[in-house]
């Protein structure tokens, strides 16, 4: 009796071990908005549903038509903060087809790749289950985000939008976000949805994937990456709201896919984008350095982007750097900062040589996600490498991080044969025995200053340090390098240039001939 009467029953709804009844059996056939009251009753609460209360609303959810008209009382459940625990109860009961029909097309569909662990429907209640656990995330690194949130103010078209977000799967066709944006667009019309909603809610729908696909494979210190980033989202607003929904996408793809460095990423690249809004109000001048003429000549010659996109203390850090180089042909710095690794390389500047660094760092196990090269007037070069642990070699052994080091200054001056390091890593099994096959793709719009090469192709180790070999064979300068590997599949993204230009359109085939060589092994 006491339980029944707890804290958190009203006149219409009861709760007994976290679970909800109804207080009168014939509630939703007197008064359907009912229905709507539970699922907000249940969304303000984080309860389960009761199997009666399961049942009773399975046989009265059809009468709604797919909630047509029903707008109002669909934002009230949407605007609350727990709209994911509603929802999760309707999709636990089997009953999200019976709110929204078109549900049917993803119901325990199975995304056919090796990247995503749920099936489509689960895939997008994890969704907006991520979203609402922001708002307790203790991770100072997903705090960033919360307080995004908090910022957008209402989430009711943003959850709309990840609710709706891959319905198209359905279909096969692949390309999935503009169907889902017009099964979403008949979902609204029969909902009543106000037209600011409707735009809201489909532009969201629509560019889901832009941010994810900014992230995998632009350079986001290039202020093309900005102009673009900020065209597609084209406002303040709805960069927030993108930026919070390719968090949840993402995340919801499976438990490790938002990895450190993707986190870090998408962050920045709301950073990127936010200040080519506000760029006005921003001075384009770079400041004065703080340092003597031994930091001034080290920065002669280099490119204006490496003064813009590194902060003065690491520029000066660098600058000591390749002072010591100069003593012993190579210095090298390996630390760790938020989840991933950093090193920096400072050597005279060859042929090859980010091919050699980048070899050194795989013949260790460890996956490279960007890659820098900068050369000064006085011949210096200044490679920067971010990369992942992901067999935890330098976390659990410490005097890794020296070995890596010292090999990275060998590599550098080429006093050790790379081929032959990788040559001794331990072979590993291919993701899959159908492996794709390699694909190149010449991108000269992407950026102000360098042609842009994305290479597909089946993740192994040494990728990187074999492409950027192929590319060193033609005489390129690589500028800035982007790696991302889902599922056994590689895209790496290579800004290079020729003579301090964009590559002539002549010479692609050759070189892309090159590249597949490459990229297939």
């Amino acid at each position: 009796f006491r339980e029944r009467r707890g804290r958190l029953s009203n006149a219409e709804f009861t709760v007994l071990r976290e679970k909800v009844l109804l207080r009168e059996p014939g509630l939703f056939q007197s008064y359907p908005a009912a229905m709507f009251r539970l699922l907000e009753f249940v969304a303000r609460h984080g309860l389960a549903l009761a199997p009666d209360t399961e049942r009773r609303l399975g046989e009265a959810l059809p009468a709604l038509g797919g909630a047509a008209g029903w707008w109002k009382p669909m934002h009230a459940v949407l605007e609350s903060p727990g709209a994911a625990a509603a929802f999760r109860a309707l999709h636990d009961a089997g009953l999200m087809p019976a709110l929204i029909p078109e549900w049917k097309r993803i119901d325990a569909l199975v995304a056919r790749d090796f990247y995503h662990r749920y099936t489509v429907d689960e895939h997008t209640i994890v969704a907006l289950e991520g979203l609402a656990a922001l708002s307790a995330a203790p991770d100072p690194a997903r705090r960033r985000f919360a307080d995004l949130m908090e910022e957008a103010g209402d989430l009711s078209a943003l959850r709309l939008a990840l609710l709706l977000h891959d319905i198209g799967k359905g279909g096969g066709t692949g390309e999935h976000a503009g169907e889902s944006a017009r099964i979403a667009g008949e979902v609204l019309r029969r909902l009543d949805a106000p037209a600011e909603a409707r735009g809201a809610v489909l532009f969201l729908i629509e560019r889901h994937l832009d941010l994810s696909a900014v992230i995998d494979s632009r350079d986001l210190d290039d202020p093309a990456t900005a102009r673009f980033a900020a065209g597609r989202t084209e406002s303040i607003e709805r960069l927030r709201l993108l930026t919070l929904m390719t968090y949840a996408d993402i995340g919801a793809v499976n438990p490790t896919a938002m990895t450190p460095w993707r986190l870090n990423q998408l962050w920045r690249l709301y950073l990127v984008a936010h200040e080519e809004f506000t760029r006005e109000l921003q001075s384009e001048r770079i400041g004065p350095l703080e340092a003597g003429p031994g930091t001034a000549a080290f920065l002669e010659g280099f490119p204006t982007r490496y003064a813009k996109t590194h902060p003065v203390e690491e520029i000066l850090r660098h600058a000591d750097l390749a002072t010591a180089a100069r003593m012993g042909g190579a210095a090298a710095h390996v630390g760790q900062e938020a989840g991933y690794f950093r090193a920096v390389v400072a050597s005279g500047d060859r042929p090859g040589l980010l091919a050699a660094l980048s070899g050194a760092i795989s013949s260790f196990g460890l996956a490279i996600s960007k890659a820098e090269a900068f050369s000064n007037a006085a011949g210096v070069g200044l490679n920067i490498f971010a990369f992942s642990d992901p067999h935890r070699t330098l976390e659990l052994n410490p005097s890794e991080v020296e070995r890596l080091r010292e090999t990275l200054v060998h590599a550098a001056t080429g006093a050790v044969d790379v081929e032959r390091l990788l040559q001794a890593r331990p072979r590993t099994r291919p993701f899959r025995a159908d492996a794709r096959e390699p694909s190149v793709r010449f991108n000269d719009e992407a950026s102000d200053t360098a042609t842009l090469i994305e290479i597909a192709a089946a993740d192994r180790p040494g990728l990187l340090h074999t492409l950027a070999s192929a590319l060193s064979a033609f005489g390129l300068n690589i500028e800035v390098v982007l790696v991302n590997t889902e599922a056994g599949k590689a895209y790496d993204v290579f800004y290079v240039t020729r003579g301090g230009a964009k590559l002539a359109p002549a010479a692609e085939d050759e070189l892309r001939a090159a590249l597949l060589k490459a990229g297939a092994g």
